[in-house]
């Protein structure tokens, strides 16, 4: 069983949350979704227009710099947990399923 990433905070991850340099850009086939962080593990995103809930499969393109290809992920969380159904969550968190192996380098090498 690897170790979970373990902070102070009581944070406990396997890969530690990204923010900043390094933005891979999401395509869920509606446009660009703004992403709040991102990990080798997922990302948070912001709420989006569509209805996603928990368990939930997602499929679009990603890309890190000059790297692109197609993603798979599931919905793992959605905040607030109760949202009203007429609106956007506020955000969205995905664990990456299949990620293109060139992005994938991309997203290592970003977080060296």
């Amino acid at each position: 069983m690897p170790s979970t990433f373990h902070d102070p905070t009581g944070e406990r991850r396997l890969h530690h949350r990204a923010i900043g340099d390094v933005l891979p850009h999401i395509d869920l086939g509606f446009g660009p979704v703004e992403i709040l962080d991102w990990s080798l593990g997922g990302a948070r995103i912001k709420g989006t227009a569509l209805t996603l809930g928990i368990g939930d499969f997602v499929t679009g393109t990603i890309t890190v710099d000059d790297a692109s290809g197609p993603l798979i992920a599931d919905i793992v969380r959605v905040m607030p947990p109760y949202y009203d159904p007429r609106q956007s969550p506020d955000e969205i968190s995905l664990r990456w399923l299949e990620l293109p192996p060139d992005v994938l380098d991309r997203m290592i090498a970003a977080r060296r």
